[in-house]
């Protein structure tokens, strides 16, 4: 799958709908932004913020394009699966002011069952880590602290 041409799915996901000047587009940064811009989208939001799942991924594409349902639900698809290869050929997939997820490998070890207390052998394995990008922690500290400012002006009223 390429961003840049057409999917496997024959789904038309050029410059226009997803990549603009080598950045995404509204629509895309919209979905990691903060809620009153996912708002103005007309995605819902509850209380506790934005669950990013394919239905979300979904919404975001077809409101930002013109493109069926049904396409932007592949499309969603495609991209999922073509991170999850990135991160399973190479290891490593990063995003740009969002941040990379690598695979760390986990050493065998011995733990404790937490019911009897007897000790446990744990298998070698790996595990997919999430740093993020300086600029999406910036962008996060000023959410918290705008939603920190926002409960206690609703609770001083």
């Amino acid at each position: 799958m390429t961003l840049l041409g057409h999917s496997r799915a024959g789904i038309d996901v050029g410059p226009s709908h997803v990549w603009r000047e080598g950045r995404m587009s509204a629509g895309v940064i919209g979905m990691f932004g903060s809620a009153p811009a996912t708002a103005r989208q007309g995605i819902p939001i509850s209380e506790k913020g934005v669950t990013v799942s394919k239905k979300f991924l979904t919404d975001v594409i077809q409101q930002s394009s013109d493109m069926t349902g049904v396409a932007a639900g592949r499309l969603a698809a495609e991209i999922i699966a073509a991170i999850k290869a990135q991160i399973v050929e190479n290891g490593r997939f990063s995003l740009p002011d969002f941040g990379s997820f690598t695979v760390r490998e986990t050493p065998k070890r011995t733990a404790l069952n937490p019911r009897t207390g007897e000790k446990v052998p744990v298998k070698a394995g790996a595990t997919v880590k999430f740093k993020a990008a300086p600029s999406l922690k910036v962008a996060a500290f000023a959410g918290a602290k705008k939603a920190k400012r926002k409960a206690a002006k609703t609770k001083g009223e």
